[in-house]
């Protein structure tokens, strides 16, 4: 007889022991259902915030699917005959009063977290700010102060040699003219035998120099036949052409602190047998002493 596979029969019906350990599993069931819906409550009824717990944000509470209705517990209302009650250490839910009269909310779930605080205004991102234009010539300007020396001097009736100002030692071989004073408009410079000024402006700011001629014996300056001469000039004694208007080159050959009255004769003896001028600058504080350059 040939062997054939068969088919599993159907499982034997629960006894009466099981139908009863199911039941209070069940009932035991509910009553944590209960606990965790009434920790929810007391929990809005004493302030606790479970944002401190690490709660999901505020909201409704969730649906207890029925079982606020006591009247949807079914068959546990009667486990084999016994009342909820029978059970050692838990309490008859009818026991337990109104809801209302516990001074629990029962209209819905509470607001877990309340509405967020709005967060304080940041700093954002802020643009940073635009800084102040420069100018290299204005830079160098600003870096002058009174009693500096500069390498610049005049080359022709209106033009300087360099109209941005160079600082070399008062000993240097080229220093032209020292700053009496700086200011903030040319105003301030006298302009008169020997004294003149270099100025600059940029985005509405002004710096004058007030400059005053650094004479020394053996340089040339520009003048005309008659004896007037452009005391802020320098020029090559041996080189180059006298510009227009002027004539001719001077050649100095002494310079003297001025005695209150000067007269000329103390140049005379630096000038020997050779025809001499003389000027008083700087505030008739200097004496020069100068002959027409003959080459």
């Amino acid at each position: 007889m040939s062997h054939m596979q068969g088919y599993p029969g159907p499982a034997g019906a629960p006894g009466p022991q099981q139908q009863d350990q199911g039941r209070r599993l069940g009932i035991l069931a509910l009553v944590v259902v209960l606990m965790v819906g009434l920790s929810f409550g007391l929990a809005k009824a004493t302030g606790a915030d479970v944002r401190d717990q690490g709660g999901a944000p505020g909201g409704q509470m969730p649906d207890m699917g029925g079982f606020d209705d006591y009247g949807d517990l079914g068959g546990f209302e009667d486990a084999g005959g016994s009342g909820l009650g029978e059970i050692d250490g838990l309490p008859d839910p009818g026991d337990l009063g109104d809801p209302d009269d516990l001074g629990l909310d029962t209209s819905g779930g509470g607001d877990l977290g309340g509405s967020g605080g709005s967060g304080g205004s940041g700093g954002g991102v802020q643009d940073n700010p635009t800084p102040d234009p420069t100018d290299p010539t204005m830079e160098l300007y600003q870096a002058v102060s009174a009693g500096s020396c500069l390498a610049n001097w005049m080359v022709s009736e209106t033009d300087w040699a360099s109209t941005n100002p160079e600082m070399v030692d008062c000993s240097a071989d080229n220093a032209g003219v020292w700053v009496s004073q700086t200011s903030g408009s040319v105003g301030d410079c006298p302009v008169d035998a020997g004294r003149s000024y270099l100025s600059y402006s940029f985005n509405g700011e002004t710096v004058a120099l007030c400059v005053t001629r650094q004479f020394a014996i053996g340089q040339c300056f520009l003048g005309m036949s008659d004896g007037s001469g452009n005391l802020m000039s320098w020029i090559d004694c041996q080189g180059g052409t006298v510009p227009s208007p002027y004539s001719q080159k001077f050649n100095v050959i002494a310079v003297y602190q001025a005695p209150s009255n000067p007269t000329g004769n103390e140049c005379s003896s630096d000038a020997g047998n050779q025809q001499y001028y003389w000027w008083t600058l700087d505030d008739d504080s200097t004496l020069l002493c100068a002959v027409p350059y003959s080459g």
